[in-house]
């Protein structure tokens, strides 16, 4: 009798990405790393479509649909790291706060312990203009606090984001530093 293949292959991690895009991040970082499973999850079935016929990749996994439905149903504490790179800002806005802070207890509930979740996540004036020093600053503070009242701790917090993490509106933001200011999170639960 011969066995069948194992739908998910032998892996140490798994590492979900919450709006993939284009998938160029999550198939690079799997390319790197075989070991670790990469899921992303994307409500756009195009990117999705282009994603799944593009990555030949055993460790990655593409997921269509909203990951504000998916993530709830993932098991408690299965996954290693989350991963969001400029959240719309419907996920992140300080003014709509109470409405996007259910979803990350939902990310810390899914997470191991210990887990990561780093966010790449930006700050613009509303006019378009260069954000200052101090505005950067009181919207980095808020950001901490948020997810620190979810019970996420800090593990570091750079401005800008990682330059081996690519993808088409990272690199676009990238371009304009002082109208659009980048900060990388790395929150853990403990």
């Amino acid at each position: 009798m011969s066995e069948e293949p194992a739908l998910v292959p032998p892996h140490t991690r798994t590492i979900v990405e919450l709006g993939s895009g284009d998938y160029v991040l999550i198939e690079a970082l799997a390319e790197k790393d075989p070991e670790t499973i990469y899921i992303g999850i994307e409500v756009d079935d195009m990117q999705c479509m282009q994603a799944r016929s593009r990555i030949e990749l055993q460790n990655v996994f593409v997921l269509h649909g909203s990951f504000k439905e998916i993530v709830p149903r993932l098991p408690d504490e299965s996954i290693d790291g989350f991963i969001a790179i400029l959240p719309d800002p419907l996920f992140i806005d300080e003014k709509k706060e109470e409405d996007w802070k259910p979803f990350y207890r939902h990310v810390y509930a899914k997470l191991k312990k210990p887990g990561a979740f780093r966010l790449v996540t930006e700050i613009t004036d509303e006019i378009l203009q260069p954000v200052s020093n101090e505005a950067y600053d009181r919207w980095s503070i808020w950001l901490v606090s948020a997810f620190r009242s979810i019970g996420f701790k800090v593990a570091a917090m750079v401005e800008g984001s990682p330059v081996e993490y690519s993808s088409r509106y990272l690199d676009q933001f990238r371009g304009d530093p002082e109208r659009i200011r980048i900060a990388t999170l790395d929150f853990v639960k403990e």
